[in-house]
């Protein structure tokens, strides 16, 4: 653990290799939330809700296309240094994970290039964004499960066919400690759409500009997903917690190294930070001008961030213990 947090050669990559996982993460609830808020715009008969998620799957295609870029080009990179890759047994999930992205990134677009041309046939846009949604998950599982691969938890047979590869695939996928990881990702992910969308709400408030009634619905609105993100994040990780490991660490340890022991710090982080995100949400979403606090919904953003590469960071070292 310490050669983790300390050593300056890795820190700064895993630590740009976890933003990368953590945006990731984050894509397939954008479109969610949105077709979300197109329901409620449709049952509320409020307009607000609709622009607010046409807003919010911007944010997917801006934050989805910068993510996936940096993954395709870490991909490139990593063929070229073995060129056999697409010549072996990973040549059909390869091809498989880049059709169901690709897939999912054209649903995606045409969900929000259709929002006015479907304007009148509001339920089957909304259906268009729930399985856009559902294929961007299918995509980030894919690409989990290869990774998975990648790291030797269950190596894919060099002379096996299409049948037995798939079965390779099947038990990285059925495994207890990587269906935690994808749970958590995705509690993660959750909660950082709701943070995400109220930073881009203040970026975009020059350019997008729908009116201070807009604003002062869309803020607190965003705030309550970031709220109940955060709240999944949390259970995620209570239930992630080894409670018996910590108890021995408290009871066996002086304060002084208790206070600078990385598990304890690092699991004091991802359980305390999303608590302090939680109240400067809630008072940006209690506020009368919640456009004006910017330092509140920036702080909570960077608390929330840190908190979940810290939980990030803890759970994909029990997954690397899986391969050890």
């Amino acid at each position: 653990m310490n050669w983790l947090l300390n050593d300056p050669q890795y820190i700064g990559l895993r630590l740009a290799a976890f933003l990368v996982i953590l945006t990731l993460f984050a894509i397939p609830s954008l479109p969610l939330i949105s077709a979300f808020s197109q329901s409620l715009a449709k049952s509320h008969k409020k307009s607000f809700y609709d622009k607010f998620g046409k807003q919010l799957t911007r944010m997917c295609l801006i934050f989805g296309g910068i993510a996936l870029a940096t993954l395709g080009l870490g991909v490139a990179r990593y063929l070229t240094i073995d060129t056999t890759m697409l010549q072996g047994p990973y040549q059909l999930p390869i091809i498989v994970t880049a059709g169901v992205t690709v897939l999912a990134a054209v649903f995606v677009t045409v969900y929000f290039k259709a929002w006015k041309a479907m304007r009148k046939q509001k339920s089957a846009h909304i259906a268009l964004g729930f399985f856009s949604s559902f294929l961007l998950f299918a995509a980030i599982c894919c690409i989990a499960i290869l990774a998975s691969s990648l790291m030797n938890a269950h190596p894919l047979p060099s002379l096996g066919n299409a049948t037995d590869i798939f079965w390779a695939l099947f038990l990285t996928a059925y495994s207890p400690t990587f269906i935690t990881f994808l749970t958590i990702g995705f509690a993660m992910g959750f909660c950082l759409c709701g943070a995400f969308s109220q930073m881009y709400l203040l970026a975009r408030r020059d350019k997008d500009d729908f009116g201070r009634d807009y604003y002062k619905f869309a803020m607190p609105y965003a705030a309550k997903w970031a709220i109940f993100g955060a709240v999944l994040q949390i259970v995620a990780t209570v239930t992630r917690l080894n409670i018996w490991i910590l108890f021995q660490i408290i009871k066996t340890g002086t304060p002084e190294a208790l206070i600078q022991n990385p598990l304890i710090l690092t699991w004091a982080s991802a359980l305390g930070l999303p608590i302090l995100a939680c109240i400067l949400w809630a008072l940006t979403a209690a506020s009368a001008t919640p456009m004006r606090r910017k330092v509140s919904v920036y702080c909570a953003g960077t608390l929330i961030l840190v908190a979940d590469v810290c939980l990030i960071t803890l759970t994909y070292l029990d997954f690397l213990a899986l391969f050890m």
